[in-house]
């Protein structure tokens, strides 16, 4: 399948060459496609230990991918949801993601403390560690501690704003436009910031406790 590139807004121009190296995002079939360059020797289990306490946020990358049709915002909270739940996860589960109307940091809660994967890993310190254009480690264990390589649907730039060039019909096509993608494999912009692909690309998403 061909990629078409989307123009990214101006203050993400200078990182263009950078972006230009990395892998296109590609099609992810559910529970497939894990890439194959991460280190296997990362522990997958579930942290049973982990600090369930409200200043600690868990992040996980979907152990599914989706085209973008998939019942715009609601619908990939409710993926997330139940990923989260059928893995005994407490709390409430929310996409990274956004529209060209709302942004993920319109909608999403501005933790204090650690972003951390299921496994205890550090993502970011806060919030505004996690929106300063790179994170810790790179987000590739699912919400069961599974290792889970690909790409993912974000809509969203590392600042946590909207990108603002299209979103699928805010995530509700299938095929035939573009919305902005993020990789599992970064840690700097591309993340959440990389290449926009057609609507029927299957991704995965990134769901953040709220």
């Amino acid at each position: 399948m061909k990629y078409r590139r989307g123009a990214l807004v101006p203050p993400c121009l200078a990182l263009l060459a950078a972006i230009a190296l990395l892998p296109a995002c590609s099609d992810t079939s559910p529970g497939t496609g894990d890439d194959a360059g991460i280190d296997a020797g990362t522990d997958s289990g579930v942290d049973g230990g982990i600090d369930g306490g409200a200043s600690e946020k868990r992040i996980f990358i979907t152990s599914t991918g989706h085209d973008a049709n998939f019942g715009g915002l609601d619908g990939a909270d409710q993926v997330c949801a139940s990923q989260a739940a059928d893995a005994g996860l407490e709390g409430e589960f929310k996409a990274w993601l956004s529209t060209l109307s709302v942004s993920a940091s319109d909608r999403l809660t501005h933790a204090d403390g650690p972003y951390v994967m299921v496994d205890g890993t550090l993502i970011a310190n806060d919030w505004g560690d996690l929106v300063d254009g790179s994170i810790e480690a790179f987000i590739n264990l699912d919400a069961n501690g599974d290792l889970r390589g690909g790409d993912t649907w974000t809509g969203t730039l590392t600042t946590g704003a909207s990108y603002s060039i299209d979103d699928c019909g805010g995530f509700t096509i299938g095929g035939g436009r573009l919305a902005l993608c993020g990789t599992s494999a970064a840690t700097g912009t591309p993340w959440t910031e990389n290449v926009t692909p057609d609507c029927a690309t299957r991704l995965r998403l990134y769901c953040i406790q709220q």
